[in-house]
Formats: C-alpha cells, sequence, structure tokens
C-alpha cells in the first residue's frame, strides 16, 4: 500500500506540472499543447530531464539552465499540492466517480488560483468550462441513481438539484454584488474618485460564475458558508498589506477556493457549531 500511495502522489505530481502549464498559458492565450514546456525568461525549451516535478527545481537549484534565471517556487509548490490532493482523494473516494468529480474542482481551484494571483483575473470561459463539466458528472450520478431507484421524486434527481444549486449560487453572489456595487458607486461618487486602485466593482463576474460551481459542486448550504468565511482569509492579507504598505487589491479567488477546501473538509463541524451557537 504504501508503494501504492507513493506512486499515486508522483502521479499527482506530475499532473501539477500540467496545471502549471494551464496556469501560465491560458491567460497569455498560449497553447496548452504545444510549444513544448519552455523558459518564460530566455524562450528556451525545457529537457525532458529538467522538467521532472520538484525534483528538477532541487537539482537546478531554482535556477533556469540555460539563462540561470529563478524559476519561481510556484512550480513546485502547485506539483505538491496536486500530489498530496490526488492520494488523499484516492484515499478517501477510491476510484471512482466521487474521485474523478472532486479532483476536478480541486485541480480547478489551484488553476484559477494561481492565476488571479498573477492576473487579478481568470479568463472569462474557465468558469463555464467548469460548470458544464459539472454537469455532466451531474448526469452520471443522475444515471447511476435512475438505475436504482424505479420510484423517485423529481425534484431529488441529482441533475435537478444540482441545477438548483447552480442557480442559487449565481443568484446568492450576484445579489450581494449587485448591492456591494450601488454602494461602491455611491463612495466614489461622494469622494470623488474614479476608482479604488483601478476597480470599481465591490465582486468580479468571475467570482460570481465561480460562487455557482461551488453550488454545483458542493450544495445550497456550501455557497454561503464559503462566501462568509472567505473574508476571514482575505482579511488576513489587508493586514499584511497594511504592514508592509503592499498594494490593498485582493485577488479574492484564492481566498474563496481556500473557504472551499475549509467547508469542503468541515462543513459538518461548522454547521454543528453554528447550530449550537444559534441554539444557545
Amino acid at each position: 500500500m504504501l508503494l501504492i500511495n507513493i506512486f499515486i502522489f508522483i502521479f499527482g505530481t506530475f499532473l501539477g506540472s500540467f496545471l502549471n502549464v494551464c496556469i501560465y498559458r491560458l491567460p497569455r492565450n498560449i497553447s496548452i499543447i504545444k510549444p513544448r514546456s519552455f523558459c518564460p525568461h530566455c524562450n528556451n525549451t525545457i529537457y525532458f530531464y529538467d522538467n521532472i516535478p520538484i525534483i528538477s527545481f532541487l537539482i537546478l537549484k531554482a535556477k533556469c539552465r540555460h539563462c540561470n534565471k529563478k524559476i519561481s517556487f510556484r512550480y513546485p509548490l502547485v506539483e505538491f499540492i496536486s500530489g498530496i490532493v490526488l492520494l488523499f482523494l484516492y484515499l478517501k473516494f477510491g476510484i471512482g466517480l466521487n474521485f474523478f468529480k472532486y479532483l476536478f474542482l480541486f485541480y480547478f481551484l489551484i488553476v484559477v488560483s494561481f492565476m488571479d494571483i498573477d492576473f487579478h483575473a481568470i479568463p472569462n470561459y474557465l468558469c463555464f468550462l467548469g460548470i458544464l463539466i459539472g454537469i455532466i458528472f451531474s448526469i452520471f450520478e443522475t444515471t447511476n441513481f435512475l438505475s436504482h431507484n424505479f420510484y423517485f421524486n423529481f425534484w431529488k434527481l441529482p441533475i435537478v438539484r444540482d441545477i438548483k444549486n447552480l442557480i442559487f449560487g449565481f443568484g446568492f453572489v450576484y445579489l450581494f454584488k449587485f448591492f456591494g456595487d450601488s454602494f461602491l458607486e455611491l463612495y466614489l461618487f461622494f469622494s470623488k474618485k474614479d476608482s479604488i486602485e483601478g476597480e470599481r466593482e465591490s465582486l468580479g463576474l468571475g467570482d460570481v460564475d465561480f460562487m455557482g460551481l461551488v453550488g454545483l459542486f458542493l450544495g445550497i448550504e456550501s455557497v454561503i458558508l464559503v462566501f462568509f468565511i472567505a473574508p476571514f482569509f482575505a482579511v488576513v492579507y489587508g493586514i499584511f498589506a497594511i504592514i508592509f504598505k503592499r498594494s490593498h487589491l485582493i485577488p479574492y479567488l484564492p481566498y474563496l477556493s481556500l473557504a472551499v477546501v475549509v467547508v469542503f473538509f468541515y462543513k459538518t463541524q461548522i454547521l454543528s457549531l453554528l447550530r449550537l451557537y444559534i441554539g444557545g
């Protein structure tokens, strides 16, 4: 079992290497298939033996073999996280529909989070692609449900449930965006400013789409929890920005993604604490 787990982790790091390609190339409109991996500084092709996840980074001492420029620590970090995610989901679900469903979700979180850190935005089509794949998983789940249930309630069908959750995720967050944008416009009007560090929106439409995807994969309760937990992670960055005089413009998707991870692992405990607190 130990050897199998090690193999799964290593395989996950290679998947992480592909995620690094997506993170770098998709926002720049570069094909993720061609050309082969190249150094972003000197554009030289990276040899296959210099492209081994984590190990090559250590052997090369975080520098390009050709131009000697620094290789970002993000590359082995993404590879390591991807390996851990694959191993954890395998241990939790085994190989099955849930394994592939949540593997896609977690890898999607990795890609959009690091894109948002670099660009403060993600390509518009990514969330829609994620939603489409989520619906495909829901269709498979519905097919499996129908094969085991001859009598059923239409509203309990997985595809119906998930579409309802998707719509709730969109609507719930868009409502907050509408009021947030309205208050921001009033603030800019009375303060006679054009924007706050170039921004005129409280939330981007990408965040709204993302929360629709969260609803589709994790349900209505998770949408609400993620939306209200994410600001606590953002506050940590805000304090850091104040202390070190960094930009206050916060790429928000990483904090939403962190909140998704917390809710995925601890949703039951969080809801129990809330019920206890409210009931008390």
